[in-house]
């Protein structure tokens, strides 16, 4: 690869540009994020080979790492009463935007947390243990996480979105966005399971 050759004066053209892109940001009014949404909504209603990289809802618990394979959640953090509720209005707002879960397919981490917020959600999802928090004790590793998550953009990419239901450092590191809790990385694959990032979407409120 190529090793970047800097001129005088680049860097600083960079950082002005990179603080200028901040100060936009900053300066968006409601009414701008409220229509970057829609498009992005609009987007997911209409495009093919769209996917959602969404996090699970608000969990609590002593140790985020635990995973129990059986799928009786024992010692794994759980979603609260708002990570529930959250996660149903989740769905709501995706059947309200004219994606109901029979236009979905849904994929998940199978960590109880993100399982339930689908199920929520959704009402249904495919589960993989791979696509369980990677950076954690008992995580599998970066590579089997991408990996997972590629082939499942491989195999359901087409005429209806797919929605990746995983965790912040999977997200990070597959679209480069750290995101919050009811947020979702809106995106475009390709044939071989890479992801072109068009906007995050604030789900809720």
């Amino acid at each position: 690869m190529r090793t970047p050759v800097f001129r005088p004066g680049q860097r600083w053209l960079q950082s002005a540009c990179a603080a200028a892109a901040v100060m936009t940001t900053l300066l968006l009014t409601p009414a701008a994020r409220a229509s970057d949404a829609e498009a992005l909504w609009q987007a997911l209603a209409t495009r093919p080979n769209m996917v959602v990289v969404m996090r699970h809802t608000d969990a609590s618990g002593r140790d985020g790492s635990a995973f129990d394979a059986s799928g009786q959640c024992r010692g794994e953090n759980m979603l609260t009463g708002k990570g529930r509720r959250d996660a149903e209005a989740i769905g709501k707002a995706f059947a309200a935007h004219g994606l109901p879960p029979e236009r979905l397919h849904v994929v998940a981490s199978a960590m109880c947390r993100t399982r339930d917020t689908a199920r929520l959600a959704f009402g249904k999802a495919e589960l993989d243990a791979r696509l369980r928090e990677f950076l954690s004790g008992r995580g599998g590793s970066l590579n089997e996480a991408m990996d997972a998550a590629e082939e499942w953009i491989r195999r359901l990419r087409g005429p209806n979105p797919l929605v990746l239901v995983t965790h912040l450092p999977n997200i990070d590191a597959l679209t480069g966005e750290q995101i919050d809790f009811n947020e979702a990385v809106v995106t475009e694959s390709d044939a071989q399971g890479q992801l072109k990032v068009l906007g995050v979407l604030r789900l809720l409120p």
